[in-house]
C-alpha cells in the first residue's frame, strides 16, 4: 500500500502538554520514572494547579516515520491499539496536515466513559527531521452525548525522532482534565497503563500491512 498524501493525523485518549510554563531544565528535573519495562519508559510529574499528573512515555521502534504516521492516520484502527479507546472517528479534515477526530475512552465501572474532539496538526523539523503531531482538545466541538462525560481540557503531542539505521524514538506526552466526578487516584493510576500499553501495541501494529509499506511523499525520512 503506497500512501501518497497525509490526510491529517492522530488522536489520543486523554491529553498532552506541549509547552510547560516553566523552564525546560526545571521541567525535566521534576519527572519521576513510574515504569521501565520492555524497552518502554513512562515518567510522570505533577502539574501546577491540577490534581491530575502529566505523563511522558518513550520507546524506540524499528520503523519508518511513514509507517507510524500511516497508523496514526488510520482513525478506525485506534480501538485496536490505543489503550482503552472504544470509539474513534474522523469529523473534519481541513487539509493534508490538519484534521479533527472524535474519541471515546473507557473507564472502570462505575465511572462513566470520557469523550473529546481533538484537533491534530503535523509538522516536521527540517534540520533534525523530527515529526511532531500536536494535539488540542475541542470540548465544545460536538454536543455532549448520553452516558459520556466530556474531557474538559486536552493538549499534547506525539513526536517521532529518527535515530539512524531505520530506528525511531517515539515520545507520547499527556496531561488532561477528565471532567465530571472521578477519583483522582483512579485517573493518576491510569497514567502508567494507558501510555505503556499504547506504545507496546504501536510497536506491534507498525510492522503489519498496510502500515509497514506506507510512504508519505511530504515527509523526509532519514
Amino acid at each position: 500500500m503506497q500512501i501518497k498524501k497525509i490526510s491529517g493525523l492522530v488522536l489520543f485518549i486523554l491529553s498532552i502538554v506541549i509547552s510547560p510554563l516553566i523552564s525546560p531544565s526545571k521541567a525535566e528535573s521534576q519527572w519521576e520514572r513510574a515504569k521501565s519495562s520492555n524497552m518502554i519508559e513512562v515518567f510522570v510529574r505533577p502539574v501546577p494547579g491540577s490534581a491530575i499528573k502529566e505523563f511522558r512515555a518513550v520507546t524506540e521502534v524499528q520503523s519508518s516515520m511513514s509507517a507510524i504516521l500511516a497508523l496514526l492516520d488510520d482513525t478506525s484502527s485506534y480501538t485496536k491499539w490505543m489503550h482503552r479507546c472504544t470509539e474513534a472517528k474522523l469529523l473534519y479534515e481541513k487539509n493534508i496536515y490538519e484534521r479533527i477526530t472524535y474519541n471515546v475512552t473507557s473507564s472502570p465501572w462505575p465511572v462513566e466513559d470520557r469523550d473529546i474532539a481533538v484537533r491534530s496538526v503535523i509538522s516536521q523539523n527540517k534540520k533534525t527531521l523530527a515529526v511532531t503531531i500536536a494535539l488540542t482538545g475541542l470540548p465544545g466541538y460536538v454536543p455532549v452525548k448520553p452516558k459520556k462525560v466530556r474531557i474538559v481540557k486536552l493538549s499534547g503531542y506525539w513526536m517521532l525522532e529518527p535515530l539512524g539505521a531505520g530506528r525511531l524514538r517515539v515520545t507520547y506526552r499527556l496531561h488532561s482534565e477528565p471532567g465530571g466526578s472521578v477519583p483522582e487516584t483512579l485517573v493518576n493510576s491510569s497514567l502508567v497503563d494507558i501510555p505503556y500499553n499504547t506504545l507496546h501495541n504501536l510497536r506491534r501494529m507498525v510492522n503489519q500491512s498496510p502500515y509497514k509499506d506506507a510512504k508519505y511523499d511530504e515527509i523526509i525520512e532519514k
